[in-house]
């Protein structure tokens, strides 16, 4: 593999691990009753986009990336914690679980951004980055609404 392709496959590697963070995160607050199924999508779309990215950087390297499956599994274990305590639960956590999840979008689409841009090898899967690109700039809007909402609800007095 030449240094091209091994520097590509380390910065998706470093994008899925933030992913499956950013995927349990996702499934926790997708599901809270107060989002009102309004980014129930999002889980799902996240698994897609790993999928992919995980697929091109096992074409990358040559080889299967089985550590990302303990990666979930530990982040499983974080979501079994976090719902335990009511992460997503009142109005200052709901806050802030929406922006990290807000800012791990952007830094997605940051990459999508390089990868339409050729810096980053995405190889055939080039053309999809401007699709996932739309699709993680529409999930950000989305996020910016509820943490908007979420903020009004948080720091209005009497709220």
């Amino acid at each position: 593999m030449d240094i091209a392709h091994q520097t590509s496959a380390l910065y998706m590697r470093t994008h899925l691990i933030g992913a499956s963070g950013g995927l349990q995160l996702a499934r926790l607050v997708a599901h809270d009753p107060w989002t009102v199924n309004a980014i129930d999508h999002l889980p799902g779309e996240l698994e897609q986009e790993m999928a992919f990215v995980r697929t091109r950087v096992e074409e990358l390297s040559g080889h299967r990336e089985s550590w990302l499956g303990a990666v979930v599994g530990v982040g499983t274990g974080v979501r079994g914690v976090a719902g335990v305590v009511g992460l997503t639960r009142g109005r200052f956590r709901r806050v802030a679980a929406l922006e990290a999840m807000r800012s791990l979008l952007l830094a997605k689409k940051a990459m999508w951004e390089l990868g339409m841009e050729g810096r980053v090898d995405f190889g055939p899967g080039t053309a999809r980055c401007a699709e996932l690109d739309q699709q993680a700039a529409r999930q950000a809007e989305e996020l910016q609404a509820l943490h908007r909402r979420a903020a009004e609800e948080a720091f209005t007095r009497g709220g």
